[in-house]
């Protein structure tokens, strides 16, 4: 693996171990077995660190949703959502990196979306505008609806992961995707 990977790694089981006031360069490097300077020669800095996981968080998210693509409508949004329930349950830390943490990867709205610098919910929103045209979906700009989605899922996950819920996985899940449909399909198929 080559270092910078290694440092990477390092720095998202730091990152869920210690959370981002306890991540530092120079504790990474420690534990990939390399000196401060070493890191540095990666890393300018902590926020170079912080857009480099951001970044790879993304990335890894994107790869989860691509394989999804070629299911059916409403299959692939359930798909979608308990995707992002699973990557938030699952994987904690590249979960925050991409969704939580400001690492100058983020997203931000309108302009990134509107300019197609998210895959994600661009193609929800295309996949949403289809279901429009269908008449599964309600009327409204696809981008908002797909946008409302996730802030949905995004708090429901966000809730769950500070003990807020006491549901079974499969039951938190279940109430995601039910929550989801809720804002996107039209009143006579949900």
């Amino acid at each position: 693996m080559a270092t910078r990977d290694r440092i990477l790694t390092i720095a998202i089981a730091e990152l869920e171990a210690k959370g981002l006031e306890g991540l530092s360069l120079r504790a990474v490097g420690q534990k990939a077995g390399i000196t401060p300077m070493a890191v540095y020669r990666h890393f300018a800095d902590k926020a170079a660190l912080l857009q480099a996981l951001g970044e790879y968080a993304l990335g890894r998210w994107q790869t989860r949703i691509a394989a999804l693509a070629d299911l059916p409508l409403l299959a692939g949004f359930a798909a979608m959502a308990t995707a992002f329930v699973d990557y938030a349950l699952d994987e904690p830390a590249l979960f925050d990196a991409a969704f939580v943490l400001k690492t100058r990867a983020e997203r931000i709205y309108p302009e990134d979306f509107e300019a197609g610098r998210s895959p994600v919910v661009g193609g929800f929103a295309r996949r949403l505008a289809e279901g429009q045209a269908q008449g599964l979906v309600r009327e409204g700009p696809p981008l908002e609806l797909a946008m409302a989605v996730w802030g949905v899922l995004q708090g429901l996950v966000g809730l769950h992961r500070s003990g807020r819920f006491n549901l079974s996985r499969p039951d938190f899940t279940a109430l995601c995707l039910r929550s989801a449909e809720r804002i996107y399909l039209r009143g006579d198929q949900s």
